[in-house]
């Protein structure tokens, strides 16, 4: 799998110094391991309970790029989290931005896709805060969020972050997100527009494209693998379809790349299922359904000949990062 990237002045601003960041247009990508464990070991060095949240509200949209560009001069919230969502992969590789409306309610979701990057819990309070920052520029009042989920634990005192935001998070679910009244969708902008809609729109769409175009098939069926894995089964069919392509059409194009997909799938696996193994207290039954095994015998069998030793010694291990990932 290849190294997660995030792109822009964000990374720079947060973690570099301020030449840096007026470099960053033409500095290459980021990994993101080196963003997400800068901003982690700051979040603990901290007595500010909300630092990281309050870091992603006050963030500015040009520090965002392209995306931030195209994000800004949209006339009402529901323009913006859909452009928001749609161009979320130029900012940031393995990971995914999901906006969707359910009955009276909008939720927006994120997740790092890569289960190697850990602890994410920063990054996470970094994230929903800039989503919470682009509701405000529309008006947005805190009593309209209705429900804010994280997926790590709680590790310190929540009063204050519930105390800004009118209503107390869940921790430990399946995601992260953020559900707020579908009503204010249609709010509009508090301010004039900065930038032109169609003009950023158009960058945006270009550099949606380009990425397509320079990302192997193999490392954007890792992606939709993990993105669903937690999901329900997943087959060759399904990501075929997601791409766009007959299976006949991914099976050459991932041998024209020397990865075949049952080679991805095994990977997947195996990163996905080490990270739930000495992260997160799931019972083995459980993992083994969310990889897609068809029972925990199959599972086991699969953990034990990667790590020469079971599933249950491997959890022994605990939250330790241990050499096995590559």
């Amino acid at each position: 799998m290849q190294t997660s990237w995030i792109r822009g002045a964000i990374a720079f601003m947060l973690i570099g110094t301020e030449a840096d960041a007026a470099r960053a247009a033409a500095a290459p990508a980021m990994p993101l391991q080196i963003f997400v464990d800068h901003l982690e070991q700051e979040r603990a060095a901290s007595a500010d309970g909300l630092r990281s949240w309050r870091s992603g509200e006050a963030m500015e949209l040009a520090t965002v790029g392209i995306l931030g560009e195209a994000v800004a001069p949209r006339r009402t919230l529901g323009e913006a989290l859909r452009v928001f969502s749609r161009g979320f992969p130029v900012l940031q590789s393995n990971s995914r931005v999901s906006f969707e409306v359910i009955d009276d309610e909008a939720h927006v979701s994120y997740r790092v896709l890569d289960p190697r990057i850990w602890p994410r819990r920063a990054d996470t309070e970094l994230t929903l805060g800039l989503i919470r920052g682009i509701c405000a520029r529309y008006g947005v009042p805190n009593g309209a969020i209705q429900d804010l989920c994280f997926e790590h634990r709680p590790d310190r005192d929540l009063r204050v972050l519930s105390h800004h935001l009118g209503r107390t998070p869940r921790f430990g679910q399946d995601e992260n997100r953020i559900v707020f009244s579908a009503r204010v969708l249609g709010n509009t902008l508090c301010a004039e527009p900065g930038g032109d809609a169609m003009t950023s729109s158009k960058r945006l769409d270009g550099a949606l494209i380009e990425l397509r175009r320079q990302t192997p098939v193999a490392q954007r069926v890792h992606e939709l693998i993990l993105s669903r894995m937690d999901r329900g089964m997943v087959n060759q069919s399904h990501v075929a379809a997601e791409l766009g392509m007959s299976e006949r059409s991914l099976r050459r194009a991932l041998a024209a790349e020397g990865q075949p997909f049952h080679e991805i799938l095994e990977e997947c696996r195996r990163i996905h299922g080490f990270a739930l193994l000495v992260r997160s207290d799931r019972l083995f039954g459980e993992i083994a359904l969310l990889l897609g095994y068809s029972d925990q015998t199959a599972f086991s069998r699969a953990f034990s000949r990667w790590y020469g030793i079971s599933p249950r010694e491997i959890r022994k291990m605990g939250a330790e990062e241990v050499s096995v990932i590559r």
